[in-house]
């Protein structure tokens, strides 16, 4: 219960710090519905002058849509605050008192990574979503169904983001910078994630490979789940290859911090 009740008071904190910097996830909103309206005109006109229509209008447009609102690549609080300060704690030498914590490090971790995550959903992506769907007419998701299983692969989207950026954090104790890394990850996640650009308009051969990595987890497999086009069984196997991806990445990452830990010079401390 002690364990439960420290976890619980640095989730709070954790809250409260990110609510101190209102304005910073008011201008995240401002600057996503802005990506929002520049990829909707420019799917537009793409799906005008295409020969072949891969999917329906409505479908590549909610999922492209949706892809931005719920983009775990996307330059925000959420996703660059715990990677950066941890980069910038062990700079500083301040690594030093969350490794005397009595909670485990990637706990704190953890924990400070899903309250910015709930705090970013409520101020940013679940209003975005909503003046999309009234504004633009984006879909919402077919049936109940379809809606549950988002919220789920979303829950589990997070697990696998957060291993990716753990395994970024873990750097930091090496390079004691991560923004270049950030940047790559950023750009690849963008690309063989499915969140700007569907899989449906790869190459077969592309997207053979790219189903087999882990980034489908962020945004594919929630984003084809919210539009319909995986349902029923085909939902269910996909929700159990995601989270078998982010149990994959969460022991990489736990591998990678027994390492890091062994060797970890502090700067300042």
């Amino acid at each position: 219960m002690d364990a439960w009740r420290r976890i619980g008071g640095m989730s709070r904190i954790a809250v409260r710090q990110r609510m101190q910097f209102r304005f910073d996830f008011i201008m995240t909103l401002i600057s996503t519905l802005l990506f929002c309206v520049l990829y909707f005109m420019l799917w537009k006109a793409i799906y005008a002058y295409s020969a072949e229509q891969v999917l329906p209008w409505e479908q590549l447009i909610t999922y492209v849509m949706v892809g931005q609102t719920m983009n775990f690549a996307r330059w925000s609080p959420a996703e660059r605050a715990p990677t950066y300060e941890m980069a910038m704690r062990v700079r500083t030498g301040d690594i030093a008192l969350d490794l005397i914590r009595p909670v485990d490090f990637q706990v704190q971790r953890f924990v400070e990574a899903a309250s910015f995550f709930v705090v970013e959903m409520l101020w940013v992506n679940v209003p975005a979503l909503l003046l999309l769907i009234f504004v633009l007419g984006i879909q919402p998701p077919p049936n109940v169904a379809a809606g549950l299983g988002f919220v789920v692969s979303l829950a589990i989207g997070f697990l696998v983001a957060f291993s990716l950026n753990s395994i970024i954090m873990m750097i930091s104790f090496v390079t004691t910078n991560t923004f270049g890394v950030q940047i790559a990850k950023r750009a690849i996640v963008d690309i063989f994630a499915g969140t700007l650009i569907p899989f449906d308009y790869f190459p077969h051969a592309m997207q053979m490979i790219l189903q087999v990595l882990p980034f489908q987890a962020l945004a594919y497999i929630p984003l084809s789940i919210y539009t319909g086009r995986l349902s029923g069984p085909a939902m269910g196997m996909a929700l159990v290859e995601q989270l078998a991806w982010a149990l994959v990445m969460i022991g990489i990452s736990r591998l990678l911090w027994m390492k890091a830990a062994r060797r970890l010079a502090i700067n300042g401390g």
